[in-house]
């Protein structure tokens, strides 16, 4: 059945009203200088309770509606995990009805969260020596694959390498790259894997008619097609605004159009679901499935009935109207206008996240002196707000240099007030850029590589 939008000719901006809040800490600048000093100036490690506005991820800390705190406080029945008889959760029945509407996967297996999906689904499908194509996959995404033994060939068009360009679908694959990936050794390439709004390139999205062309090379090919979906909402919303044909279409159809053209999916629930935790796997092979569900099983990732009840609530009302989605990224786009007038940005905006072209806003700091970081430490210490790096470049832009800072905006937790106070903390930044000259990574012994950095200033 469609769905009426509301009121046609009057626009409502924000399509939900605040039912609870939480105060927030006024720090002074001798506070932050001190919490800089101790978090060792890496952003990432600041205590909670001593940031005022953060976006260093917009993953597992949007904001639940009254539906998703209900299921969470109070789900019907108690009742325990799947384990090996999924049929018999009540919670798994209606979560998993929910997913195969929209998404129209006849087979799901709830997880944990999104790395667990891909762990699994990677290890299925990823043999040794394996060549997987992709669209500069998320880190995880790649790491899953590389430990499989498989090794990832990025095949995105160019334009995902030019920041400042107007490209309106920077995350496509470039399909004359990927047909000559199949020519030179057919046999190694295990499956194509694309990733929608890519975040690497500035949370870019794929076209509905890119993917159709990389469907019918994976068919002449025979590999599957799938699909890293977690943020598939703001894909498909990015679609509407910017596909010919598609302005006119609710983004639910436009959703169900790409979910069509994949054999399989990984998502994360903490992302474009607004959750606090799950992931999935969807495939519409039952055999595939079948090894999935007991891998969960074996891994003990298998998702909790009262996290499955809150996805589910989630779900219902995400995908209702077009209003979520449309509400989220325009928040996003409007801190991107904000500061486009006079701030070196990856263009254009995306959907989750405004991008920081930190080489352009600082060339005089080296990259070895660690620019980004240095530019969050700077902002947190003149205004509270945190930003981070955001997960590792892929190794075609750490090849080119590009240096980014991410502003990843969560789902309904803040207003324009605050996004303007992030506007006018970056301003500030950029008149006096000068003034920042960098950090030194500091070594520790007993420190692994993998944590955090510390760092101390120049």
């Amino acid at each position: 059945m469609a769905v009426e939008e509301p009121s046609v000719g009057f626009r409502f901006s924000t399509p939900y009203e605040i039912a609870a809040v939480r105060p927030l800490r006024q720090t002074t600048p001798a506070e932050r200088a001190a919490a800089l000093a101790a978090a060792r100036y890496n952003t990432e490690l600041l205590p909670q309770e001593l940031i005022y506005v953060d976006l260093s991820t917009d993953s597992g800390v949007s904001a639940l509606n009254t539906a998703q705190l209900a299921a969470l406080a109070a789900a019907p029945v108690a009742e325990p995990g799947m384990g090996l008889a999924p049929e018999a959760s009540r919670a798994y029945r209606d979560l998993a009805s929910e997913f195969q509407r929209i998404f129209g996967f006849p087979y799901v297996v709830p997880v944990t969260q999104g790395r667990a999906a891909e762990r699994i689904w990677i290890r299925l499908h990823v043999k040794p020596g394996s060549v997987v194509a992709g669209n500069m996959l998320f880190p995880s995404t790649r790491t899953h694959i590389e430990m499989s033994g498989g090794k990832v060939a990025d095949v995105i068009v160019d334009a995902a390498h030019d920041l400042g360009s107007e490209e309106p679908f920077k995350g496509n694959l470039d399909i004359d790259k990927l047909r000559a990936l199949f020519s030179e050794g057919r046999d190694k390439v295990s499956c194509i894997y694309v990733e929608v709004a890519v975040n690497a390139c500035g949370g870019h999205p794929v076209s509905v008619e890119n993917l159709r062309a990389v469907r019918a090379v994976a068919t002449a090919n025979g590999v599957p097609l799938f699909l890293d979906a977690c943020r598939l909402l703001e894909n498909s919303y990015l679609v509407k605004q910017r596909e010919p044909g598609y302005s006119h279409r609710p983004v639910r159809e436009i959703v169900a159009e790409i979910c069509g053209l994949a054999d399989g999916l990984t998502m994360s629930a903490l992302k474009d679901l607004a959750a606090p935790a799950g992931g999935f796997i969807a495939t519409r092979d039952p055999a595939s499935y079948q090894k999935a569900w007991m891998q969960a099983f074996l891994d003990g990732a298998q998702l909790g009935s009262s996290a499955m009840e809150v996805v589910a609530a989630g779900l219902r009302e995400l995908f209702a109207t077009d209003a979520y989605v449309a509400g989220r990224v325009e928040q996003v786009q409007y801190l991107w206008r904000r500061l486009g007038g006079g701030v070196p940005l990856v263009r254009p905006p995306s959907g989750h996240a405004v991008y920081i072209d930190v080489r352009s806003f600082l060339p005089h700091v080296a990259p070895e002196n660690h620019p980004a970081e240095a530019l969050a430490a700077f902002i947190y210490g003149v205004s509270g707000v945190r930003l981070c790096k955001g997960p590792p470049p892929a190794p075609s832009q750490s090849a080119r240099g590009t240096e980014l800072l991410r502003l990843a905006v969560p789902a309904r937790k803040y207003l324009r007030g605050h996004l303007d106070d992030v506007a006018e903390a970056v301003f500030y930044a950029y008149s006096r850029r000068a003034e920042i000259k960098g950090l030194k990574r500091v070594e520790e012994p007993g420190r692994s590589k993998h944590q955090p950095a510390y760092f101390t200033p120049l």
